[in-house]
């Protein structure tokens, strides 16, 4: 699994010290990589106008140590960067502070799945694969877009026909499952039998 943590602070919407025109903040610290570098702000157009909320991500080891530390050690480490970066009379504490800690969760341990290196197309597929009349659907069974939303969305979308095609007796879908794992993909397996909808093999004439 991997984490990516979004940290969210509400200051009061007449001390919002931001140009809320923009929307991305980066910080770039300078001894620790990955130390609260993106803020976004959610009070502009499209998102919670008037809202004075804006959240940082980190992700990966900055994930695992915010979310093994309290929210006041948290709360205090990211004001000091947004002072850092507008200045200190300009930072007012926040009304409101929170943030997930995915890696903590029983049900998760984490934010997405993330397949480790020398994962195979057979081996991601056999996770996907029906048993019997359970199917399983989530971004963690999407082939080209595991640890993404969409991929829980197509997958779910997919799943969904393969069932109702069943109960209507219109289909008898039975997900793919390689009972022998060779370690390698052969370029034939890259198909929509095993998830793959589309060709990672176009070169789009720059061969």
């Amino acid at each position: 699994m991997g984490t990516y943590t979004k940290i969210f602070l509400q200051f009061p919407p007449d001390k919002v010290f931001w140009n809320t025109s923009y929307q991305f903040f980066l910080y770039a610290d300078p001894d620790e990589r990955g130390y609260y570098p993106v803020f976004q702000s959610l009070d502009g157009d499209g998102f919670l106008p008037g809202s004075g909320i804006i959240f940082v991500t980190v992700v990966q080891s900055q994930s695992y140590v915010v979310e093994a530390q309290d929210d006041e050690t948290t709360k205090a480490e990211v004001l000091a960067v947004l002072r850092d970066m507008f200045g200190n009379d300009t930072v007012p504490d926040p009304i409101a502070f929170m943030y997930p800690r995915w890696s903590l969760e029983p049900w998760t341990y984490g934010s997405y799945s993330n397949w480790p290196p020398g994962t195979t197309l057979e081996m991601h597929q056999n996770l996907r694969a029906n048993v019997g009349r359970l199917y399983f659907a989530g971004e963690a069974t999407s082939t080209e877009y595991f640890g993404f939303l969409h991929g829980a969305w197509y997958e779910g979308q997919a799943v969904g026909q393969e069932v109702a095609g069943m109960l209507a007796n219109t289909s008898n879908a039975e997900g793919v499952h390689y009972d022998v794992l060779y370690g390698t993909t052969p370029e034939a397996e890259y198909n929509a039998a095993n998830g793959w909808e589309v060709s990672s093999f176009l070169t789009y004439g720059f061969e």
